[in-house]
This record gives C-alpha cells, structure tokens and sequence, in this order.
C-alpha cells in the first residue's frame, strides 16, 4: 500500500512539474537599453524595486525576459491578486495560469472598474505578460 502512495506521489509531483511552460527563450544577457541587441526600452529598476524575483534580462535576441519566469509568475500572483480577480471577473475569465495568461495580457489594460489601486495593479498585470511571454515564444 505505502508503495502504490509514493508512485502515485511521483506520479503528481511530475505532473506538476510538467505543466509549467518550458523557457525556450532564457535570459543569456543583461539587459541595458539601448545598448547591443536590446530591443524596447524596459524599465528593469521599476521591476526590481517591487519585488526581485521580478529580476529581468534579455534573450539572444535581446527581447526582455524575466531570469526566471516561474518565480516571477508566482511573485505577480501573490502581490497582485486584486489585479487578477479584477481583471477575471471583469472580462469573465478562466483561471488564469503560467500557461493561459494571453486574455489577462490583452484585458488588464482595459478595466473599467474596481478601486484605482485594483485598476493600476491590471495595468501592470498586462505589462508583466508582454514580458513574460517572451520566455516561451
């Protein structure tokens, strides 16, 4: 019996590490506008300074990517709850997920409703994907 627990234990375990998005597009390089390759004009600081799993760099191509996009999509579903549920209720949205996040991408920018804080945390929401998308593009 204890044995069927553990495989099964495995067996999720696996699972859940399976279904997060595989990085094609890693961080290889800083990222410095203006400079080399770098492509757009990210405010890197601005990201750190809210939380530093927030860590942002550039893929080979020089599109801006977060050093770890696992541990940014976890920091932005923590501080960023109000934001999500405001955005999911608004636009009657699916959970949203590491792999399902393209309609929070699109409709953060456009609440209409909610508090000022609940609307700027949208706004960063939509921000945050642009970027986070470029790790699995």
């Amino acid at each position: 019996m204890k044995k069927i627990i553990k495989i099964i234990a495995l067996i999720l375990i696996l699972t859940a590490c399976s279904s997060q998005g595989k990085v094609k597009n890693p961080a290889t390089q800083e990222y410095k506008a203006g400079t080399g390759n770098i492509q757009g004009n990210v405010d890197v600081e601005k990201y750190l300074k809210i939380d530093q799993r927030f860590d942002i760099g550039a893929d080979k191509n020089g599109m801006a990517v977060f050093k770890d996009p696992h541990e940014a999509y976890q920091a932005l579903t923590e501080k960023y709850s109000d934001g999500i549920s405001l955005i999911q209720k608004e636009f009657d949205l699916e959970d949203l997920s590491e792999t399902s996040y393209e309609d929070y991408k699109t409709y953060g920018w456009q609440v209409e409703t909610g508090s000022p804080e609940e609307q700027n945390q949208a706004k960063f929401i939509s921000g945050f994907f642009d970027i986070y998308e470029n790790s699995f593009e």
